[in-house]
């Protein structure tokens, strides 16, 4: 009998223990189970298409329902259907975006409205990406991005659905305070605006700039590996991002992208690919050129790149790899606000030879009162601006980003 007894409590343990190991090897899987994707994928004889539709219009309800709450008054509205295609893959990104002008009463706090627009849009799976300070229409306004952030085929993805530009009436918004007019101290001499162009191509130097603490202008080429990822990476630190437009240099020989804006396309051709260019690099503010000393030095070509900046509200910087460029010119002509680098940081990739150049670059910000100038995504630029921060502003030079410095 005490055998037999020892027996049942034996399977019994067993029993207990399967069940227990069950229940544990469920309760793995599903605290291990990934958030449900944002999108719907659909397969096409050219791929696939992720959509990214519905989502967007989810928060787009979410954001209208705020609005309503809060009595907000909506302005214009401007609404498009995106879809653009994916680089070395097959298949397109597809989505809906909106940009809205809306004004508040002298008394609204924008901490308080982004409060309400943050945990209104959570429950439709979006979150502001950015506040910013801009300008539309020649408005001074606030400038929040709000959407989604998502996963394709391991690939950080971030969709722009609302572009919320805010603005009090009277247009008595207070000035926005950046990180470096909080920190500075002191009689500022001069201020300078660091373009760092070419993200896009490597991973490693874009946590080194997010990093810094201080505002950098991500530049960002289109169709690139890690084009999405320094996007995303640059305003979730705060940061400024324009795109980085290929156009087309004096030697054939040297032209880097295989997509770029060149002197021999039509009027169609150049518009349509500026646009695509614009749509596939999320929450830029404006756009500068990546190469182009034959593009920029052509009034053509720049009028036709400048109309697409200037229906979609973007400003643009001349990077100057030309001394005949009529860029910045045209755009100003056009009634399109803009800049032009004054100086490049990294012809030499060695950190003291950076350092050199931002020690310039501070002499020219204190005799002038302004400076922009332009370094690339690399590990030394990074490390020369870094350790450049605290002799810059004891010296009396504020960091900004470009939009500040704009004409």
């Amino acid at each position: 009998m005490a055998k037999g007894k020892d027996r049942k409590g034996i399977w019994l343990i067993l029993i207990v223990a399967l069940v227990m190991m069950a229940l544990y090897v469920n309760f793995t899987q599903d605290s291990n189970q990934q958030t449900p994707p944002k999108h719907n994928l659909e397969k096409t004889g050219a791929g696939a298409v992720a959509d990214f539709t519905d989502a967007s219009k989810k928060v787009h309800v979410a954001v209208d329902s705020v609005l309503r709450k809060g009595e907000f008054s909506i302005g214009e509205t401007k609404e498009i259907a995106k879809e653009v295609p994916r680089k070395n893959i097959e298949g397109t990104i597809r989505w809906h975006t909106r940009q809205l002008l809306v004004t508040v009463s002298p008394e609204t706090s924008l901490e308080s409205m982004k409060q309400m627009l943050d945990n209104g849009v959570k429950n439709a799976g979006g979150q502001i990406l950015s506040s910013q300070p801009d300008t539309y229409q020649g408005i001074a306004v606030v400038r929040l991005d709000i959407g989604l952030k998502d996963k394709l085929a391991e690939e950080d993805i971030t969709i722009i659905s609302d572009r919320v530009y805010v603005t009090k009436e009277k247009n008595d918004f207070p000035k926005t305070i950046s990180n470096s007019e909080k920190k500075m101290s002191g009689r500022v001499q001069g201020q300078m605006a660091i373009i760092i162009d070419d993200f896009g191509y490597n991973k490693e130097s874009i946590d080194a700039f997010a990093a810094i603490s201080r505002p950098i202008t991500f530049a960002v080429i289109p169709y690139r590996p890690f084009s999405n990822e320094a996007a995303a990476k640059g305003l979730s630190s705060g940061n400024q991002v324009i795109l980085h437009l290929p156009m087309e240099p004096l030697s054939q020989g040297a032209q880097s992208e295989e997509l770029t804006v060149t002197v021999n396309m039509s009027d169609g051709a150049i518009q349509d690919m500026v646009q695509k260019a614009i749509q596939a690099v999320p929450g830029l503010m404006g756009v500068n050129n990546h190469q182009g000393s034959r593009a920029t030095a052509d009034r053509r070509v720049m009028k036709n790149v400048l109309s697409v900046l200037k229906s979609n509200n973007l400003f643009f910087v001349d990077s100057r790899t030309n001394s005949q460029s009529i860029a910045a010119e045209t755009a100003r002509q056009m009634g399109i606000q803009a800049g032009e680098n004054e100086l490049f940081l990294d012809n030499t990739d060695d950190v003291s030879a950076v350092k050199a150049k931002l020690r310039i670059a501070q002499e020219m910000a204190a005799k002038h009162g302004t400076v922009t100038v332009i370094g690339h995504a690399r590990m030394n630029t990074a490390v020369a601006v870094r350790e450049m921060v605290p002799e810059l502003e004891a010296g009396g030079i504020q960091l900004v980003f470009v939009s500040q410095l704009l004409k």
